[in-house]
């Protein structure tokens, strides 16, 4: 009788005997192990393991040590000996490259999978710039990601959109969102470069979209105009986020920094009277009016990647670790389902992977930086 080889090669990690499933605990042959990209020496299992343990917050050194043992696939685990005036290398074992390979070539395709192909009818807008720590007294800039988050019909957020961009621009935030079809009905985002681009973007349509300014970011340059030495307790600066909500609120506002003699908060009271009265006449407390579910997921971005910004200058490949954050954030981590995603991005092209490293940068010349 013949065997035919199926598209995607089997292997295990036990060798070539006979062994049970961890899952079902039923006796399989050699053959029958866990499906696998050809010329690879790991499953789709094993990878859709490792980038769950990436989407959840796992360094890719972390994912590949347990992603090469758990496959019987163990390196080297002893740390070289430390060369005078080079830094100490880690073990053979936890070598990053093996993750960062699976995370820029499947990443993209597990996003597709679950995302929207269009815009919602909500989009907060909003740009992280992220630091890592250095001799400067804020750290220096790695690079910015640009950050969209919608609603779904149960009204609850989600990651929309993401990209990594090494500056922040009316055209590149432009570029951004002429990355998806379609055109929100309610837009909120804070006064810089988004609402410029959201103008210059759907202006010209029969009925754009309400441009909304995050009343949290309103209310916090406000208070960056108020003395240092205020209490932050203060009454003064517990009314600056209700008055972006109403009328009254707004007009008291006024009466508390005049009576205070707050010139620098008065004269942004000033700059931006007209929006705020505007935004009060035509509020919807149905409605998002703030961006902090986008911020919310910034802080969190924030924690995960902290100093790995510093080495992550290319695009396409922190691109790629974004969309596998996002994905963490609105809840479409499953291990069983990624490698089943997996396999049949596999099948679509013969059993073989994307050819990795395909987008290297020039030499001194990083394309986040």
């Amino acid at each position: 009788m013949h065997r035919f080889a199926e598209q995607l090669p089997r292997i295990t990690a036990s060798g070539a005997s006979a062994h049970s499933c961890p899952e079902c605990a039923t006796v399989v042959e050699p053959w029958e192990g866990q499906p696998a990209p050809r010329l690879y020496g790991f499953t789709a299992r094993d990878v859709a393991i490792a980038l769950a343990r990436v989407a959840h917050g796992a360094s890719y050194r972390e994912a590949a040590s347990q992603a090469r043992t758990s496959a019987g696939r163990e390196l080297e685990t002893t740390a070289p000996a430390t060369v005078k005036g080079k830094q100490r290398r880690a073990p053979a074992n936890r070598h990053a490259q093996l993750v960062s390979d699976w995370v820029q070539t499947f990443a993209p395709a597990l996003w597709d999978h679950y995302a929207a192909t269009s815009w919602p009818a909500v989009l907060l807008l909003d740009e992280d710039e992220l630091r890592y720590v250095s001799g400067a007294p804020r750290g220096t800039r790695a690079f910015y990601v640009l950050g969209a988050v919608g609603y779904d019909a149960s009204n609850r957020p989600y990651v929309a959109g993401l990209e990594a961009v090494p500056r922040v621009s009316v055209p590149v935030w432009t570029k951004f969102l002429a990355s998806k079809p379609g055109m929100p009905t309610w837009v909120v985002t804070d006064r810089g470069h988004a609402g410029k681009a959201v103008h210059q973007s759907w202006a010209a349509t029969t009925t754009p979209p309400q441009l909304r300014y995050c009343e949290w970011h309103l209310a916090r340059s406000l208070d960056n105009a108020l003395p240092s030495g205020l209490a932050r307790d203060d009454e003064l600066r517990k009314a600056l986020l209700p008055a972006m909500a109403g009328a009254k609120q707004w007009l008291q506002l006024n009466h508390m920094l005049r009576r205070g003699g707050y010139l620098n908060a008065m004269n942004y009271y000033q700059r931006i009277d007209q929006l705020v009265r505007q935004q009060i006449a035509t509020r919807n407390p149905a409605m998002p009016n703030s961006t902090g579910a986008l911020e919310e997921f910034f802080h969190q971005l924030d924690r995960t990647i902290g100093d790995r910004a510093a080495r992550m200058t290319n695009k396409p490949r922190a691109d790629a670790l974004l969309k596998l954050l996002g994905a963490a954030r609105n809840g479409w981590v499953d291990e069983a389902e990624w490698a089943e995603v997996i396999r049949a991005e596999l099948t679509r092209h013969r059993g073989y992977a994307p050819q990795q490293r395909q987008n290297t940068d020039p030499k001194l010349r990083p394309s986040l930086r």
